[in-house]
C-alpha cells in the first residue's frame, strides 16, 4: 500500500513539474505565426522607395515584445512567418499575443519618425496561427 502511494505521489509530482516547467518550453517549440502585411490604399503614395524595412512585432499580453521579424525592401502584400527563431524574449511568450507591423527607412524600432507607417491587429491571436492579415493604416506625423 505504501509503495502504491509512493508511485502515485511521484507521478503527481512529475505531472506538476511537466505542467509548470514544460508549458513554457512547449510554447517556444510550437510558436509559429504567418500571414501578410498590406498597405491601406490612401497610404500607397507615401511608401518609402529603397531601403524600406518592415518589422512585424509580436507582443505578449503585457505588451512586451517577444518576437520580431524584419523584412528588407518589402513588396506588398508582404508575406511573413515567425517561428521560434524569431523569438527575442522566449521566456515571456504567452498563449495569446498581439501583432503589429511598422514600416520605416531608418531601421529603428521604438523611435517612430515622421513618415513611418504602422498598423496592428485589434484582436489577440493564438501562438500557433496562419493566414493572418495586418494592414498598415496609420502614418506618423
Amino acid at each position: 500500500m505504501a509503495k502504491r502511494f509512493f508511485w502515485l505521489g511521484l507521478l503527481a509530482l512529475a505531472g506538476f513539474l511537466a505542467w509548470r516547467f514544460g508549458y513554457p518550453v512547449a510554447l517556444k517549440y510550437f510558436f509559429k505565426i504567418s500571414g501578410t502585411v498590406s498597405v491601406a490604399p490612401g497610404l500607397v503614395p507615401g511608401l518609402p522607395g529603397a531601403n524600406g524595412m518592415l518589422f512585424v512585432v509580436a507582443r505578449n499580453e503585457g505588451g512586451v515584445p517577444v518576437a520580431v521579424r524584419k523584412i528588407i525592401n518589402p513588396v506588398f502584400p508582404a508575406k511573413f512567418e515567425m517561428t521560434s527563431s524569431s523569438l527575442i524574449m522566449p521566456d515571456l511568450l504567452t498563449r495569446k499575443i498581439y501583432l503589429e507591423a511598422l514600416l520605416n527607412t531608418h531601421g529603428e524600432l521604438g523611435a517612430p519618425r515622421r513618415g513611418d507607417l504602422k498598423g496592428a491587429r485589434k484582436d489577440r491571436v493564438n501562438f500557433i496561427c496562419k493566414g493572418l492579415e495586418i494592414e498598415l493604416d496609420a502614418a506618423e506625423k
